[in-house]
């Protein structure tokens, strides 16, 4: 991802993705978010659904909405996505690395920016730590929501004031990505993603490799990434990445459709129910309908 603000661009990796050993840290009974009565909602910055097992390949289709953004001083996104990997797995154990490829729509200023840089440091640090000490990992990844969301919304009431001007001034941008957490995510530079174009991810490992597949089914392209690892896939995830617990954009509803793990229909597993606890908002999916559930 690059960030559009004047004539500077900053790399992606600054933006790396919170893994499920944050995401876990928080569960509540959410009748209301998800339309169905006792259902528990892990909070973090996923929301979607997350099943654990033992797999090979899980795919979705989805259409990238169009995004505002609302807070000037905050770095806002939204990433629909489908992985293997990144969540604890049925022993208890994150499961890594994070295979994942979908599209990031983001928000962005340059006052934002330099607001999150402190956190995004923190992400950064947590990544490093992700393999040899995973609840070290969980914990500096919390500390640097603590620090962004702080520094955000101090931002924000800065860029209200107009002091800062040209500064406070948002841009969007959207990219197609792939990443192998904790290694940083790579943007797909060559290729562009448009509001109302229809995405399909597909994510698969074959006991040796993980192929990461994105497909712009309106702009004619696909896009292919193949990595090696002898790791195994224990969890499949189709959901929508927000950054950490900051505001998030406005965007419309998407719904993921035709999703497939291992061949069956999402409805075919127990899934476990993940929420966005925003500043702005709590995002959470609605019921699981066959392959396919709607969010926003």
């Amino acid at each position: 991802m690059k960030l559009p603000s004047g004539n500077s661009s900053w790399s992606r990796c600054l933006l790396t993705a919170a893994l499920a050993v944050s995401a876990t840290a928080a569960v509540v009974t959410a009748s209301d978010a998800t339309a169905e009565a006792n259902v528990r909602l892990y909070l973090g910055n996923w929301a979607g659904y997350v099943v654990k097992g033992d797999f090979r390949e899980v795919s979705a289709t989805w259409t990238q909405p169009e995004i505002s953004c609302t807070n000037e001083g905050t770095l806002q996104r939204i990433v629909p996505w489908v992985g293997l990997n990144g969540a604890n797995d049925l022993n208890g154990q994150v499961a890594l690395p994070l295979m994942q490829t979908g599209v990031e729509s983001l928000c962005a200023s340059d006052a934002a920016f330099y607001a999150a840089l402190p956190g995004l440091q923190f992400e950064n640090l947590a990544a490093d730590l992700s393999y040899t000490d995973p609840r070290l990992s969980g914990a500096i990844m919390r500390a640097g929501d603590t620090v962004s969301n702080a520094l955000s919304g101090a931002m924000d009431g800065v860029c209200a004031t107009g002091m800062l001007s040209g500064m406070c001034t948002p841009e969007k941008d959207v990219d197609g990505w792939w990443e192998a957490y904790p290694a940083a995510p790579v943007s797909y530079d060559d290729v562009a993603v448009r509001p109302g174009d229809v995405m399909r991810s597909t994510v698969g490992w074959d006991g040796h490799n993980y192929v990461m597949t994105l497909e712009n089914r309106t702009g004619n392209w696909t896009r292919t990434t193949t990595r090696p690892s002898d790791a195994p896939a224990r969890t499949a995830e189709i959901v929508i990445e927000g950054h950490l617990d900051a505001a998030l954009p406005g965007f419309e509803p998407i719904t993921f459709t035709d999703i497939q793990i291992d061949g069956k229909p999402l409805s075919a597993y127990d899934a476990q129910t993940y929420g966005i606890a925003a500043t702005n908002r709590l995002l959470a999916p609605g019921p699981v309908d066959g392959s396919s559930f709607t969010i926003g």
